[in-house]
């Protein structure tokens, strides 16, 4: 068994398809398959069923490649280690953010980061909470930003900030607040289905009803563009709290509480175990922290509400 070979498997494994996954590697289709083979012998295990479209990946074969992730992340990260110790924070910082938070949060940090240490390159990517968990997990990326917690093999989770959320509204109201029941799903809109917010308001709106009967219905995956729509034709959204502190002095007036007991989304950093004490993670952390408003940093009274992430 080899580097390379574990390399070859996690690509057939991504793309389920010989050809695609040989051009990736830049090798021949033969040659990859070859490989894949002689892995499969040296192991003892047959890794991938190749009568199905796209291949899968059998059962013993994604234990044994989900701890194939974790080999090649580590010699990543023992390259990136030797780099360390000789530089100081140079080379590249590879960093997922759900596209939810990603606008409102990389603002408030990116420009001071990357002035404060112009030899360290942030590279930001917005990504599904799946994608970012994976990217993580196979070491594509160094971290990652999502909705937490979170339970999943070969990640470990940590609390940043809590994000309270907040009705906001195109009705003229004098009501501060308003109760969950009372919203009129007709004039409801939500972000695009699979979308990790909108699970999360899933958790605690009756989603059946909304959307039921309507003749006009936006998908979309952008938290502003809810917000214009709002603007522009009526009705009510929910945001969260980093969403609202770039709104206009016109629109604040349109955001409602939510009454009851409060309910906030927790957001985290994700790593693999063996990255949780990495200077550059610690960096990256601790410049979020400096520019999240001290109350969102502790948890208060509030509900967490469920980001539903169910990955293996």
């Amino acid at each position: 068994m080899t580097f390379n070979q574990l390399q070859y498997a996690l690509a057939l494994w991504k793309y389920g398809n010989y050809n695609r996954a040989a051009e990736s590697l830049d090798i021949s289709q033969p040659a990859l398959s070859l490989q894949i083979q002689k892995l499969e012998e040296n192991v003892n295990l047959k890794l991938f069923n190749r009568s199905t479209t796209p291949i899968e990946v059998t059962e013993d074969g994604h234990l044994f490649l989900v701890k194939a992730q974790e080999v090649i992340s580590g010699m990543r990260q023992l390259k990136n280690f030797a780099v360390e110790v000789t530089q100081n924070f140079n080379g590249t910082l590879r960093v997922g953010i759900i596209p939810t938070l990603a606008p409102f949060l990389v603002p408030l940090f990116g420009k001071s980061l990357s002035e404060d240490y112009p030899h360290l390159q942030l590279v930001i990517k917005e990504q599904t909470t799946e994608n970012v968990v994976n990217n993580v997990r196979n070491g594509e990326l160094d971290l990652g930003v999502i909705s937490t917690p979170i339970t999943v093999y070969g990640i470990k989770s940590i609390p940043l900030f809590y994000e309270k959320f907040y009705i906001y509204t195109s009705e003229e109201s004098k009501k501060s607040s308003f109760k969950l029941e009372d919203i009129d799903y007709n004039n409801l809109w939500l972000l695009e289905e699979g979308n990790c917010f909108r699970d999360q308001v899933n958790d605690f709106c009756d989603v059946k009803s909304i959307r039921k009967g309507k003749n006009f219905i936006y998908e979309s995956n952008s938290i502003d563009s809810l917000i214009r729509i709002v603007d522009t034709q009526g009705g009510m959204t929910l945001l969260p709290e980093l969403t609202t502190l770039s709104l206009n002095e016109y629109q604040e007036e349109n955001l409602k509480e939510i009454s009851g007991k409060p309910k906030a989304r927790e957001i985290g950093l994700i790593v693999t175990p063996s990255q949780e004490n990495n200077r550059h993670v610690t960096l990256f952390k601790s410049y979020i922290l400096d520019n999240i408003p001290n109350h969102m940093q502790e948890r208060q009274n509030y509900e967490i509400v469920d980001p539903n992430i169910n990955l293996k």
